[in-house]
Order: C-alpha cells, then structure tokens, then sequence
C-alpha cells in the first residue's frame, strides 16, 4: 500500500468519522432545543442507538451480509447455540506415532504407544 493511498484512506475514514459525529451532536442540540430535560435525553439517547442500528446494518450489507432480523441486528452473539459452536469448532484429530492409528486416549489402544501427533 503506498503513502498516498494510505494517507486518502485515513482522510476518508476522519471525515466519515467526523460527519456522523457532527450529525449526532446536531440532533442532540436540536432535541435539547426543543424538549424538556428528562425527554430530550431520553430520545436522544433513543435516536442515537436507532441510528447505530441503521448504520450498522448498512455497512454490513455492504460487506455482503443481507441477513435480516433481530440477531443480525444486535451482530453475533458471543454465546453461540451448540449446533453453530460445532459448525465452527473442529475438534483436533490425534494419531499414534508408531502405528499411525487415530485415538484419543493417552496410550494408544493398538500398540500401547504413548507418542501421538496431531493431524
């Protein structure tokens, strides 16, 4: 990557930043403008976070995930179900360095060799 493309990258990124940063302030100004304390707070905070949503969900169908629904818009959730946890996690396959026989116990039940590798 050259000093220029990254130096346009870090540009576009700030000013990305910096525009929502305008818009979230100039909606909170406007909102405590307009409303009383207790309800101006309260949906500006509920704007700010429908926003996010909105956001978020537009960056990820830019990126290629079309998925719909609450669980794409709350993102992955770190405590995945079971059935998706092993669709993810491979267990690891152990095999007897002498007669190449795959175990999973310390001792390998063909020969009784306690080297083992995995594969």
């Amino acid at each position: 990557m050259s000093e220029d493309n990254y130096n346009n990258d870090t540009k576009h990124f700030i000013m990305y930043q910096l525009k929502w940063i305008g818009i979230y302030m100039g909606i909170g100004l406007v909102l405590a403008v307009l409303l009383p304390f207790p309800v101006s707070f309260i949906s500006a905070v509920a704007v700010f976070i429908v926003m996010n949503f909105y956001r978020r969900r537009k960056i990820l169908r830019k990126y290629g995930d079309d998925s719909k629904g609450i669980k794409s818009m709350f993102g992955r959730l770190s405590s995945l179900a079971s059935s998706e946890r092993e669709q993810y996690h491979t267990p690891l396959k152990y095999y007897c360095m002498s007669c190449g026989k795959e175990h999973k116990e310390i001792a390998c039940p063909g020969c009784g060799s306690k080297m083992k590798r995995v594969g």
